[in-house]
This record gives C-alpha cells, sequence and structure tokens, in this order.
C-alpha cells in the first residue's frame, strides 16, 4: 500500500507542474463542481490550448488543449474524509471554430493525477495516491470570441490495476471556463 502524499508534497507537486508547463502564456481558467455516489469535488484548472486544428470539415476541427488542475474531495458514507489533489491532463476535442454564436464540442482524455488521501470513507478506498483520471464530456462555447464555456463530464478515476485495490471513483462534473 503506497504512503498518502503530504498536503506539503501536495503543493509543492503543484507548483513544480505549474513551472514546468508550456511556456506559452495561459489561455484560460476553468471552475468544476461535481458529485458521484462515492462523494462531492470541486476544482480549479489551468488551460493551455494546443491551437491545433486537425482534421478540418467546414467550421469542425480536432484540436485539444492542457489542463492542469488541483481540486478538493470530500467523501460521503460513514466516517466521510476529504483530501486534495493535482494533475494534468491531455484533452481532445471535436469542436464547431463558428465565433459570435453557440459553438458545440465533445471530448476525451486521460490524464495522470496525485492525491493527498486515499480512504473517501468506510465505504470507498482508492487504491493509491497516484490515480488515472479519464472523461468524456460535451458542452459549448459562447461569447463574442467564444472566450466563455459551460459543459458537462463524466469523469473516472482508477489506478489501472498497479495496486491490488483499484476501486474506481465516478463524477458527473459541470465546468465552466473562461478564455483569455
Amino acid at each position: 500500500m503506497s504512503k498518502p502524499m503530504s498536503k506539503r508534497s501536495a503543493v509543492l507537486s503543484l507548483v513544480t507542474l505549474l513551472a514546468a508547463a508550456p511556456a506559452a502564456a495561459i489561455d484560460g481558467i476553468s471552475v468544476l463542481g461535481g458529485t458521484g455516489e462515492d462523494g462531492h469535488m470541486g476544482q480549479l484548472g489551468l488551460v493551455w490550448d494546443w491551437k491545433a486544428k486537425w482534421l478540418q470539415t467546414g467550421d469542425w476541427s480536432l484540436g485539444g488543449y492542457w489542463e492542469a488542475d488541483a481540486s478538493y474531495w470530500r467523501g460521503s458514507g460513514r466516517n466521510a474524509n476529504s483530501f486534495g489533489g493535482i494533475g494534468i491532463t491531455p484533452v481532445f476535442r471535436w469542436q464547431d471554430n463558428s465565433t459570435g454564436g453557440i459553438a458545440p464540442y465533445i471530448e476525451a482524455a486521460v490524464g495522470i493525477h496525485f492525491f493527498s488521501g486515499v480512504v473517501l470513507s468506510d465505504e470507498k478506498k482508492m487504491g493509491s495516491s497516484f490515480e488515472f483520471g479519464d472523461h468524456v464530456g460535451a458542452g459549448f462555447r459562447f461569447g463574442d470570441k467564444n472566450q466563455y464555456e459551460f459543459g458537462y463530464r463524466f469523469q473516472h478515476y482508477s489506478n489501472a490495476g498497479i495496486t491490488e485495490n483499484n476501486s474506481g471513483v465516478n463524477f458527473h462534473i459541470l465546468r465552466l471556463r473562461y478564455g483569455f
């Protein structure tokens, strides 16, 4: 069983993660909140757009972005615990590139996350403080320059069998993003 990450280690890891991020300026910030059978979570993220447009078809193309995040989790059930986490995720997105209206998108991603604890409650214990986080989502961009986004994600966290205990955690998440 792995030892949970201390709060100080989590903060230092986040600072290192952000320092190692692309040299380009941050393209946006995101705020996420979600709930699931095992608990609740809140998350703040920094976003770097790839500025790539692959497989263009009319106004639609495949692109993506990096999202570095810091999250707070609170378990549900008996003896609920709370802990924090950090992560980085490359997100692939199929999107409408029109501006000045509502531009829909769908996305999928797999990232890596580190948590300061592993026990959400008596009923739910994660396998390790290192977890993969994968999601599928949909939403829309809007505003004069598509600077706002609102979306939904189904997010799953698990350690992919790295440890014997691999009880995953699922969340239904709403996401708001503001692009600079």
